[in-house]
């Protein structure tokens, strides 16, 4: 395999390349299968009169930027360490439950899928499995790196599987939240998966640099149709599957601490959705936000889809600037 700044320019360019030319066979198999946008109706007002002209709209895109990403991962040499089968089996076994998440929304009344809590329980678990599977000293992952200082501290064997399984779980269920808007998520994506390849790159780690950026370039070329308006959604499909290999991608490159700046959208938006839960929970029914997560806060606030969306990349990219500092 060619090293990984030799690779880096081609890797991205087969993932993009890959998802605008099958994207349009992709949409129309959706489409065929009658796998669309459902309406649910336990929205608020609002979000129901916003989210009406989008039903119809074929989703599970996921499976196809999932489908090129590994694909030009594995030609690239994303599997010649059993790493690369961390990140390829956490995103398939997340993605796998966010499709069958995707098939009940379908076929259930009111587009309810499977509750959060066992979602949320399986993906820790994959968390923690990856944590156990890296904790071992000698594969040199077992470290806490602190952004910008460097310094590195040994979190100890059940110190690091809660970390994994944190890392792991709460990004992809970080990235379902942050799926609400046209190409908001993959836009958001594209730029932390970037900053991962860059830096494997940068020191010479041939399979964060290729996973890193297959998925950054997958992203990029997905977002070619999900772009408001958008002609296809990611679905939990994709939206879990990514979040988990996002996840294990930032513990194989010692950026478990990074992730939180260079994704720092993702985690702004869970944090609104938790702290909305609590006060709503603790607080006789007050709100903090219009409605949470965040980004429906300012589109009930009267900013445009698009606005919103492109402030948030906007916000992405400097975070994502930063974290590259932090990780560099």
């Amino acid at each position: 395999m060619a090293g990984p700044s030799d690779s880096m320019p081609m890797v991205f360019l087969a993932g993009a390349l890959g998802c605008v030319g099958l994207g349009p066979w992709v949409i129309r198999r959706l489409a065929v299968l009658r796998w669309r946008q459902p309406l649910r109706h336990n929205d608020c007002p609002p979000l129901q009169g916003w989210q009406q002209p989008k039903q119809g709209t074929p989703t599970m895109g996921g499976l196809l930027v999932l489908g090129v990403a590994t694909t030009v991962a594995i030609a690239f040499g994303g599997l010649v360490r059993a790493e690369g089968w961390w990140v390829l089996g956490a995103a398939l076994a997340l993605g796998t439950l966010g499709f069958a998440d995707d098939l009940l929304k379908l076929t259930r009344p009111n587009a309810n899928g499977l509750h959060v809590r066992p979602k949320l329980i399986a993906a820790l678990g994959l968390g923690a499995a990856i944590g156990s599977l890296s904790a071992d000293p000698a594969l040199g992952y077992r470290t806490l790196v602190i952004p910008w200082g460097g310094t590195a501290v040994d979190p100890g064997w059940w110190g690091w599987v809660a970390l994994a399984a944190v890392v792991v779980g709460g990004c992809a269920h970080a990235v379902n939240l942050t799926d609400g808007m046209d190409g908001l998520a993959a836009g958001c994506l594209a730029l932390a998966f970037g900053v991962l390849g860059v830096v494997g790159a940068a020191r010479g780690d041939a399979l964060v640099a290729v996973w890193g950026l297959s998925l950054a370039g997958a992203c990029v070329g997905f977002l070619w149709f999900n772009a408001a308006p958008a002609s296809v959604f990611m679905g939990d499909v994709g939206a879990l599957g990514l979040g988990a290999a996002l996840g294990v991608l930032a513990l194989l490159a010692h950026a478990a601490l990074g992730l939180m700046i260079l994704g720092g959208v993702f985690v702004v938006e869970a944090a609104s959705v938790m702290l909305q839960v609590a006060s709503y929970r603790w607080r006789h029914h007050r709100r903090i936000f219009r409605v949470a997560p965040l980004h429906h806060h300012f589109q009930v606030a009267g900013l445009a889809e698009p606005k919103v969306v492109v402030r948030f990349w906007i916000i992405g990219v400097v975070l994502a600037a930063l974290g590259l500092s932090a990780l560099g």
